[in-house]
């Protein structure tokens, strides 16, 4: 933490006083160096979009920019930020001035809210015009440097006379709209793969001689929840509140899970519920 501030980065700061100089610390900086900004168009309304937690005077100044730009009325502009990013706040240089906790928590110096005008108004001006933009820089990729501090899986070990995808408590037989179904498996842990663009369960409905998907872990009706027993063994209990207006017809649970073994090789399995009926 004892790093040198240059002189470039004072002046920038100025009047902050800058302990630690983080923007630049190994290995891209600890602060974002590539953000985001948006303008929406929704018939005559504009949404203006900002990576920051901007002040009210801040936003407004941003919004009259904006409007000038695009030559309509100040209120049809709005503002919002906390939006695609997060860079801490924005302040104007009369606020950072005062380096109050707004001021002194604004990352790039006193001209941050003037270099955010300059980019609005660039865009605003495409826009008005139909003119592009250039993308600009794309942010690195910084997810290899992302720590982790979180124990890894060890191994997955069913209990004694159990197999992964096991079930171990099957649905009743018969449910209805605003009752729940339940279901438990053997399981691995969900850390093995988070399953990311996939899903850990389906509720899935017989259409013919198939089964067809028709909800998983995405859906509000469904949850998953994973509890360990002992050491090793995990089981995923999958519960289903069934919506109303749900189809009649036969159902099954499908639960889909990785174990790992005590070589450290993960493998995927399945589970199957027993039908039931809606």
């Amino acid at each position: 933490m004892n790093a040198p501030v240059p002189n470039w980065l004072a002046d920038a700061q100025a009047p902050k006083l800058v302990l630690v100089p983080v923007g630049l610390l190994p290995p891209d900086g600890w602060v974002p160096h590539v953000l985001k900004i948006q303008i929406i168009r929704i018939g005559d309304l504009y949404v203006v979009g900002g990576p920051a937690e901007f002040t009210i005077v801040s936003g407004l100044r941003i919004r009259r920019t904006v409007a000038e730009e695009l030559r309509v009325p100040l209120e049809n502009v709005i503002f919002q930020g906390y939006a695609n990013s997060y860079s801490s706040y924005c302040t104007t240089p009369e606020e950072y001035e005062a380096q109050q906790y707004e001021g002194g928590s604004t990352l790039f110096g006193r001209n941050t809210l003037p270099a955010y005008q300059q980019g609005y108004a660039q865009l605003a001006g495409a826009l008005r015009t139909g003119g592009e933009v250039p993308r600009g820089p794309a942010p690195r990729d910084m997810s290899a440097f992302q720590p982790n501090f979180v124990a890894g899986v060890t191994f997955d070990e069913p209990a004694p006379g159990r197999a992964f995808g096991d079930v171990l408590i099957q649905p009743n037989p018969r449910a209805a709209a605003g009752q729940q179904v339940v279901a438990e498996f053997v399981t691995g842990h969900p850390k093995n793969n988070l399953r990311h663009g996939a899903t850990f369960l389906e509720v899935q409905r017989r259409d013919g001689g198939r089964w067809v998907r028709h909800a998983d872990d995405g859906d509000w009706s469904t949850k998953y929840r994973w509890r360990r027993e002992g050491a090793n063994a995990s089981v995923a209990r999958i519960t289903w509140d069934v919506p109303e207006g749900t189809p009649a017809g036969r159902y099954r649970i499908q639960h889909f899970g990785d174990q790992k073994s005590r070589d450290g090789k993960i493998s995927e399995f399945t589970g199957t519920s027993a039908e039931f009926e809606i």
